[in-house]
């Protein structure tokens, strides 16, 4: 059966995310944050002891933000899909560094709580963990989890945002937070709005922030969006359709 593309877009266009699941592993959250009140939903304080991999719930209504990357973010998100649920899991520290066993962990537990997307506005360029971390990935895949990646700023490798197993993001110019570019024959596939983004802060000031965390955080927004109206697409079926609806964008697809 012949899907009507322009149909679908349009649903797309007037949806909301409701419906659908997202984890995002970061830095925390501050539901002070003008585009997150209401929207918070469970926060995690994930942790390594000799047991493992240890969660402490924390308070949605107390901000758990350590570095005020996880609180941009996911305001990015939730501009895009204001009524999906948004779980958080803390990982990054005061310096938004993390371990990458850690990361493994976390995405390893996250995998079987059934959330349909999870926003990686992060990564690593160690390889130490790089066979797990595929292992991580390759099972995303296969169970319909959609893992959006945001590549490195700075030119270098950072895994997952690599692999063609996730949705993989860069940052670009963009008149709105649906704008998006398909660059086709490039490991990076995608471009969001991820340069000079506005937000508004918890004490009124106007934020303007750039980069590619930013850009992945809009595009797991989109994702969600996109598994609202076809709840039955596969990571495949999302990164295709994400394709055709970048090109269906005036200058959607460049090469890179």
């Amino acid at each position: 059966m012949k899907l009507d593309m322009k149909k679908i877009f349009q649903s797309i266009l007037l949806g909301t995310g409701a419906g659908v699941r997202i984890a995002v592993i970061d830095s925390g959250v501050n539901p002070n944050f003008p585009g997150l009140r209401g929207k918070v939903g469970r926060v995690f304080d994930c942790s390594l002891s000799g047991k493992g991999l240890e969660l402490k719930e924390l308070p949605a209504f107390e901000s758990s933000d350590r570095t005020g990357h996880g609180s941009l973010v996911q305001s990015c998100l939730a501009s895009v899909a204001p009524e999906a649920q948004i779980d958080h899991f803390r990982v990054l520290d005061e310096n938004n560094v993390s371990d990458s066993s850690l990361l493994c962990y976390v995405l390893d537990h996250v995998m079987d709580k059934g959330y349909q997307v999870i926003n990686m506005s992060l990564g690593t360029s160690s390889e130490y963990h790089l066979p797990w971390l595929v292992a991580l990935m390759k099972r995303a895949y296969e169970s319909n989890i959609v893992v959006v990646a945001a590549c490195s700023n700075v030119g270098n490798w950072l895994y997952p945002a690599t692999f063609t197993y996730c949705v993989s993001v860069n940052a670009m110019t963009a008149a709105h937070a649906m704008q998006v570019r398909f660059h086709p024959g490039s490991v990076i596939e995608f471009s969001g709005l991820g340069v000079n983004v506005p937000i508004a802060g918890p004490a009124d000031q106007s934020l303007f922030v750039s980069g590619s965390s930013y850009a992945a955080a809009h595009i797991s927004g989109l994702c969600a969006r996109i598994l609202e109206v076809r709840p039955e697409y596969t990571p495949l079926d999302v990164k295709i359709l994400l394709r055709e609806y970048a090109q269906s964008l005036d200058g959607g697809s460049q090469v890179a």
